[in-house]
């Protein structure tokens, strides 16, 4: 059999093994050991590829972050970020709605991860939301969708796994996320303020007060200072993205244990368990992919897909267009962490050779993932959410629908209009 009949039929075998029911994680890792098998090579080279996947030094980043994020969440400091937001937009029609969107985006720029933005934010909202006569469904559909800026708004770890998979400038591509992020939040706030019209959601008595808004960025102010001292060090050159997230998980822990003294030893430990239950996850599936991907490349399979590409897709914008058609297709299906590590040193070469700068490709591809979050059926982000609500997954998926349409009305745009993700590298970075 020709090298691609075979990788035809791996992707065959790791299809029917996650309709199966097995963990993306093993069912990659299976894959990869049937093509061992059939290579007739030393089954030893599963574990090396495996330690030498996620042996890489700004893969130390994601624990970290997704520490900082699980601390944010334990000690309530992400609650002031909400009551800013209310102060802000409250008096608007949806105006709740697009407090959570704001809360989200700043908290976005903290963790990096987005269940941990809709748990800790929606937590908040999402009860205060129905309380004031919004549906169920327009509440956990905003938490779940505006939770999708955490892995978009630096830091981000889906911008990390992409930076090292292809070579590329962690810290420009944050960056490239920060426009993308915007544009999708005010995408979001826009469509909560319409949405909350035509429900005739009751408007806020509340009337906006200089003094109020005042007390609310004082309450807020760990929670704003924060991004600041992770992205700031990092475009000030005082540290790298990795040192950036260690700084930042230290500045939340002394911040929830000796300022607002609501994160106890007890809550810590929970913190770094559940961190390192879900790093070790995130690190198992990068580990595989990259078997995955090495048994690919053995093949040659990068470079016959590339040509083939090229050959269909000889524009720009009809690789961009296929681009996003793929990776919505497979971002619904796969882990973001495994499907990154696995296309990405595929397509990116194809980028370049077409004249595309690599942190606008970058930018779109990430985009596409994250839009996976509230895309079923992994859809990360709604399994978090709609318990927050207590309905169902039919429901929750439902109430993401006009918000989905929104991210991707949002997305041609991020990719066809090359300056929203190239702004900021290009204004801090050159």
């Amino acid at each position: 059999m020709t090298p691609g009949v075979l990788a035809i039929l791996l992707l065959i075998l790791f299809a029917v093994l996650i309709a199966a029911g097995l963990p993306v994680a093993f069912s990659l890792g299976a894959a990869g050991i049937v093509g061992l098998i059939v290579e007739g090579q030393n089954l030893m080279i599963f574990a090396q590829t495996l330690i030498s996947g996620i042996n890489n030094f700004p893969y130390l980043a994601i624990p970290f972050f997704i520490l900082l994020g699980m601390v944010m969440e334990k000690s309530a400091i992400s609650k002031p970020l909400v009551e800013l937001g209310d102060e802000l937009v409250g008096f608007l029609p949806g105006g709740l709605a697009m407090a959570t969107v704001f809360a989200c985006a700043i908290f976005a720029a903290i963790s990096g991860s987005g269940p941990a933005t809709v748990a800790a934010i929606g937590s908040i909202t999402v009860p205060e939301m129905i309380r004031k006569g919004y549906s169920k469904r327009f509440a956990v559909g905003i938490a779940a969708s505006a939770g999708a800026l955490g892995p978009i708004i630096p830091p981000s770890i889906p911008f990390i796994i992409y930076g090292v998979s292809v070579e590329e400038s962690i810290a420009k591509l944050f960056l490239g996320g920060m426009g993308a992020g915007l544009l999708i939040a005010v995408f979001f706030m826009g469509l909560s303020f319409v949405k909350a019209k035509f429900e005739k959601v009751p408007l806020s008595q509340k009337r906006p007060s200089p003094a109020r808004i005042l007390r609310a960025f004082w309450a807020a102010r760990l929670s704003l200072i924060a991004p600041f001292v992770v992205l700031g060090g990092i475009y000030a050159g005082v540290f790298t993205p990795t040192e950036a997230g260690g700084i930042g998980s230290i500045y939340v822990i002394l911040a929830g244990i000796f300022i607002t003294r609501t994160l106890t030893i007890r809550g810590l430990y929970e913190c770094f368990e559940k961190t390192a239950k879900t790093s070790a996850m995130i690190m198992f599936v990068i580990g595989v992919a990259y078997l995955f991907a090495w048994i690919m490349a053995s093949w040659n399979i990068p470079q016959i897909a590339a040509s083939t590409i090229v050959r269909f897709a000889e524009s720009p914008i009809v690789f961009l267009l296929f681009v996003n058609i793929l990776f919505l297709l497979i971002g619904s299906g796969l882990d973001t962490p495994a499907a990154i590590v696995i296309l990405a040193p595929i397509l990116h070469p194809v980028a370049l050779k077409l004249g595309i700068d690599p942190i606008h490709f970058g930018t779109v591809v990430v985009v596409n993932f994250v839009i996976g979050y509230i895309t079923p059926p992994i859809a990360y982000n709604i399994f978090v959410a709609k318990n927050l609500a207590d309905i169902s997954m039919d429901e929750a998926s439902i109430a993401c629908i006009p918000f989905f349409i929104t991210a991707l009305l949002a997305l041609v745009l991020i990719t066809y209009v090359p300056a929203i993700s190239l702004f900021f590298p290009r204004l801090f970075m050159g």
